[in-house]
């Protein structure tokens, strides 16, 4: 490292509820002082693999350390799995000035190695409910930054930030009527599909949802109320066959396109999707992941207040489910989109940077 310069680490992986935040905030870090070095942990298997490298910084893994959520033997391994990933982490962060942790298997690890190196912790929490990895990093922390008030209110020493967002994102947001027309039509095309009719995206995270692609496919299957969609299936997931009003796609790359063009979004209730289409106002059909602690449906909450979405549990959402509501759901799209007011964005990235900086060694 540099004379004079400071390595700062960030830690989050998994999925890209963990990685575009930290993502968004290496970005204000950079722009704050060029010469920082900021360096991702996560995991061989993790999104994080395709997204941090892509954006131009430099990824180091450590094991993959999952807390079983029931009992087997699994749990009687755990302890020592997360001590191995712990001492590698260490390896990793030694000459480290600050950890900046986005939750997630790889997080908790990260914050344990921090205080044994006695390097500053800042975490921040998306989630309207945190998970295990935040709570134990909270013990520790020299700051929480947090999303939902609901969350400030539970742990009152926390700031409230609200969500990093992509500079794209917030681009999108800021589009004139006109603007945003030109974008829709663009994408349209490039999808294959008219951009005079309604356009329904459809994604389950960057893995995929086994669910939702069921859903889509007997959908179509029966022809019964042709809509437009476009689908991202998953990245390791084998990819459909295109046809009339119908375009497939692994991953949404360029997810703030997706957002301008969509009339509806169908699609998970992770804390990063949910801010992101509170700020780009776009009508969505929540299904909440049906594992975890409940924190997708906490999420939806919001959006659901506003009427700008309508939340189906997973076993609920079925083929018969759309084909008999979708009309009804452009509908409400229309009215929101009409009556929606422009959200004032929040500079989190850049707040969340600056007060890492301001306790860093």
């Amino acid at each position: 490292m540099a004379t004079g310069s400071k390595k700062i680490i960030l830690a989050g992986g998994g999925t890209a509820g963990h990685i575009e935040p930290a993502l968004a905030v290496a970005v204000e870090l950079q722009k704050i002082n060029p010469a920082l070095q900021c360096e991702f942990i996560g995991t061989k298997t993790g999104l994080e693999n395709a997204l941090v490298p892509s954006r131009g910084f430099p990824l180091k893994v450590i094991p993959k350390v999952a807390l079983p959520r029931k009992l087997s033997l699994s749990i009687f391994k755990w302890p020592f799995a997360l001590i191995g990933s712990v001492f590698t982490s260490i390896r990793i962060i030694k000459d480290a000035s600050v950890v900046i942790g986005f939750g997630g298997y790889v997080a908790a690890s990260a914050y344990l190695a921090a205080v044994v190196l006695r390097i500053p912790i800042v975490i921040h929490e998306a989630n309207a409910k945190p998970g295990w990895a935040n709570r134990l990093g909270r013990l520790f922390a020299k700051i929480v930054t947090v999303n939902f008030g609901s969350v400030q209110r539970k742990w009152p020493e926390s700031i409230s930030t609200g969500m990093p967002l992509r500079d794209d994102i917030v681009a999108v947001s800021q589009l004139r009527p006109s603007e945003l027309a030109e974008l829709r039509n663009s994408q349209a095309k490039e999808w294959g599909l008219s951009p005079d009719k309604p356009i329904i995206a459809v994604f389950g995270g960057s893995l995929g949802s086994e669910r939702i692609n069921k859903v889509v496919s007997e959908y179509l299957s029966s022809q019964k109320y042709p809509i437009q969609i476009a689908h991202a299936v998953g990245m390791h997931n084998t990819l459909p066959i295109a046809r009339t009003g119908y375009f497939p796609t692994q991953y949404f790359h360029n997810i703030a396109r997706v957002y301008a063009a969509a009339d509806i979004v169908i699609c998970r209730s992770g804390a990063v999707t949910c801010a992101e289409l509170a700020v780009v106002n776009r009508y969505a059909i929540l299904i909440p992941l049906p594992i975890g602690n409940g924190e997708q449906e906490a999420n939806a909450d919001e959006l659901m207040a506003k009427n700008s979405a309508t939340m189906i549990r997973n076993s609920e959402f079925t083929a018969d489910w759309l084909g008999k509501n979708i009309e009804s759901e452009i509908a409400k799209s229309k009215a929101y989109s009409s009556t929606a007011v422009t959200v004032k964005i929040k500079e989190t990235a850049k707040e969340i940077a600056k007060l890492a900086l301001s306790v860093s060694k």
